[in-house]
């Protein structure tokens, strides 16, 4: 049977990265850079920062780094969110440290789970690191089976940055997929509702999404279509690991380019050499 993705990220045997082999594609000046990771990457400390110093010796410029979901997964230890926000912070920190990324903003994903069951108490955080203050968020729309995610505040998925900004953590875009309207019901459907109507008041012109996996971009195709249609977004791209246990389902290719538009680079470590 093929391991529900959510599964993975308590994968006992995932790949230690090693060698690495890095592909940039597209102009090396854009707004967006996102990172692609092939392979089961384990979401290590060490694994981590050891992709993102391969990262930081390639020649590009974007106003926007963008990680996967989980990029690191962290210790739980937490009573709360903002405790979690704070150690959170401290994590991207150290990983950032001796690490030159020429980018404005780089948005890390950071994860901490109580548990492998995931009704206990969790959160998937957003770290965007920059030299003013930080700004932090998480997801606030789980996946069924996260009864224990600890949610964060809506109104912080929207920054003011050069531009209006909107960052959404892997299950969040589907907040923007019609066809889950009807299935919505109670607390799930007033977040789908005040999360859409935010981005209507706010017209975000970039939309910067973190997914834990991304190895189709079926996934999220009906998201990103209806997010653009009731917005302002010209930018928006989806950072993630491409990687299913079973075989991926689409080509590397064709999943960059139907989750990414407009000033895009894509930036591809393969961690299967």
């Amino acid at each position: 049977m093929v391991k529900h993705h959510k599964e993975l990220l308590f994968n006992p045997h995932p790949a230690k990265v090693g060698e690495v082999e890095i592909q940039m594609f597209g102009a090396e000046r854009a707004k967006i850079a996102r990172l692609f990771i092939a392979g089961n990457f384990s979401r290590r400390f060490d694994d981590a920062k050891k992709i993102l110093e391969k990262v930081s010796e390639m020649d590009f410029k974007a106003d926007y780094f963008l990680t996967p979901s989980g990029f690191v997964k962290i210790p739980w230890k937490f009573s709360g969110f903002d405790e979690a926000l704070k150690d959170g912070k401290r994590w991207a920190a150290r990983l950032l440290e001796g690490v030159e990324i020429n980018a404005k903003q780089i948005f890390i994903g950071v994860d901490s789970y109580s548990s492998s069951n995931l009704a206990k108490p969790h959160v998937e955080l957003s770290i965007a690191c920059s030299p003013d203050p930080w700004h932090c968020t998480g997801k606030v729309y789980p996946t069924v089976s996260q009864k224990g995610l600890i949610r964060a505040d809506i109104d912080s998925h929207f920054l003011e940055l050069d531009e209006r900004v909107v960052v959404l953590c892997c299950h969040d875009l589907t907040i923007f997929n019609p066809r889950s309207d009807s299935s919505a019901k109670g607390w799930r459907k007033e977040i789908k509702e005040e999360f859409r109507e935010g981005v209507v008041d706010f017209k975000p012109e970039v939309a910067l999404h973190h997914s834990h996996y991304t190895d189709t971009p079926f996934t999220w195709i009906a998201s990103w279509r209806n997010l653009e249609k009731i917005s302002d977004v010209r930018h928006y791209a989806t950072s993630g690991v491409y990687y299913r246990e079973g075989g991926v389902r689409a080509e590397i290719e064709r999943t960059l380019e139907l989750t990414g538009k407009g000033s895009v680079l894509d930036v591809v470590v393969d961690i299967s050499c």
